[in-house]
């Protein structure tokens, strides 16, 4: 195996409790809600909010968000995924396929799932848990390298939309100022989650909407539940690994981890050229999979506990004529791993593409999740109002009795392959997570018929292959940021993948 680890500064941390998540001051800010006595789910709380102000393309009050983790030997998963409005027009999203704008716009989740935490395990005030993020939001911060550049690559798709008034001509180390989204945190700092779904507030994001042309009303925004909700388990190589459920993606990551020892890819060298080629029917089956079978669990025709495994996969009759359902893409997301030492939890936040929709309401981005739809009328994931979109969002947990692990990343429709990549990585190949983390990738980036990988060098791939086109980018370009977190009995070990401009901190 070729030795790529000393191109890149290794972002590890060994502690009692620490976080990693894509940002500087979210990483501190989880560490200092520690340090006043806050749990791991008050922490996750603050970094939450306070990613959503200094990455508000990746994440935020606008978007969705989805929690696993591990509480002693107990597995907890909560998902908030919003629906569609009620107004939603199916035939017309069919018609014009768009990806951005106010027909896009499912109903935002995460202030739900900030609630539903904080009743059930926080032990500080949320006013205290918030008023990181709502002090940055109205004090103002310096723009990282991310927003700048999301701000400069995205500004003449968006500027028509409301992000032009909050974010045209931010640039990186540009100070920051966003007062609309301080007013919108400290309302639900006040007055509780709550307010985001039936209050004033409520109401104002709902007007804002509106008048951005989404046909959405007060009551698709009370409706909104986010629910505590049991795992997918599969139980492979002396391990047990967890997903999170439809309308995720994460079954797609069983599947795959499956495969790699029912067809045993395990077998393969970590260089080998063969190894990149031989992963082409189980991505082709298993995205082929996902988008016949999985959406909204309201309208699934299986038991996706059911389908766990690569081989109870019946070969879809549509594999040799898949169509994509939509542009498939890795877009922005957030994913952080915060443990006070007795708990490690996984928290994952998006709007889907960078800045969501284009639309802004309460001073944060609102999410285009809606593009996750089929543009097709016969799966469970076709258009259609009061409707869950097939996420792209999961987290991967794998317990292996000595160690608790929670591995997640920004990767969109990749995400499954990225999972497997760390995986692989960690219990294949026997690399220390920080070596995982950084180890060249490749990645199947169209799934079916014409496949393309992007292939990271120092990897090599095959040659004379007709079926597949291979693509080599420099190390460290394909999508994804993966964060590891290991928890050991004694101690927690955090890795930050190089890829992304945040940190790992550990006390």
């Amino acid at each position: 195996m070729k030795n790529w680890g000393e191109i890149v500064p290794v972002k590890i941390a060994i502690g009692r409790r620490g976080v990693t998540s894509d940002h500087p001051l979210a990483t501190k800010v989880g560490i200092d809600v520690m340090d006043r006595g806050g749990n791991a789910f008050d922490a996750a709380i603050a970094v939450s909010a306070v990613l959503s102000v200094v990455q508000p393309q990746m994440g935020g009050p606008g978007g969705d968000a989805f929690l696993l983790g591990f509480i002693g030997e107990d597995v907890v998963v909560y998902t908030s995924a919003g629906r569609s409005p009620g107004g939603f027009k199916a035939e017309e999203f069919i018609e014009q396929s768009p990806l951005r704008g106010p027909l896009t716009v499912t109903v935002p989740g995460l202030v739900h799932l900030w609630g539903r935490i904080y009743e059930e395990y926080a032990t500080l005030p949320l006013d205290v848990l918030l008023k990181p993020a709502i002090d940055l939001a109205y004090s103002g911060f310096y723009a990282g390298w991310f927003l700048g550049n999301a701000c400069t690559t995205y500004e003449s798709e968006l500027e028509k939309y409301a992000w032009s008034k909050y974010f045209k001509g931010v640039r990186t180390g540009v100070r920051v100022k966003n007062r609309d989204a301080a007013h919108t945190l400290r309302l639900i700092a006040s007055r509780g989650y709550d307010e985001f779904y039936y209050g004033e507030l409520a109401e104002s994001i709902v007007d804002e909407l509106q008048d951005q042309g989404v046909n959405v009303g007060l009551d698709d925004f009370m409706k909104h539940k986010g629910a505590k909700v049991s795992p997918l388990k599969l139980e492979i190589d002396g391990k047990i690994l967890y997903e999170i459920p439809p309308s995720t993606q994460g079954i797609s990551t069983l599947q795959l981890i499956s495969a790699l020892y029912e067809l045993d890819l395990y077998r393969e060298a970590f260089d080998s050229p063969s190894r990149i080629y031989k992963w082409s029917e189980p991505v082709a089956r298993v995205y082929t999979f996902r988008d016949t079978y999985i959406g909204d669990p309201d309208y699934m025709n299986i038991d996706p506990q059911a389908y766990v495994k690569y081989s109870s996969i019946e070969d879809p009759t549509e594999l040799k004529e898949a169509k994509p359902q939509r542009k498939y893409t890795s877009r922005d997301t957030t994913f952080f791993i915060v443990s006070d030492g007795d708990s490690i939890v996984g928290f994952i936040q998006s709007l889907f593409y960078p800045f969501g929709s284009g639309l802004v309401a309460g001073g944060f981005p609102v999410q285009n999740r809606a593009v996750g739809f089929a543009k097709r009328r016969d799966v469970p994931n076709s258009p259609g109002p009061n409707k869950t979109p097939l996420h792209t969002l999961s987290i991967l947990a794998v317990d292996t009795d000595k160690q608790k692990f929670i591995i997640g990343c920004v990767g969109g429709d990749y995400r499954p392959q990225l999972h497997l990549r760390a995986y692989e990585n960690l219990f294949v190949y026997n690399l220390p997570a920080a070596k995982a983390v950084e180890a060249p990738r490749f990645i199947y980036t169209k799934f079916y018929n014409k496949q393309e990988v992007i292939v990271e060098k120092t990897l090599t791939p095959p040659r004379g292959v007709e079926s597949v086109e291979f693509k080599v980018v420099d190390y460290f370009s394909v999508p994804g940021h993966v964060h590891i977190g290991v928890l050991y009995e004694d101690k927690i070990e955090l890795v930050n993948d190089p890829r992304s401009e945040g940190v790992s901190l550990a006390v």
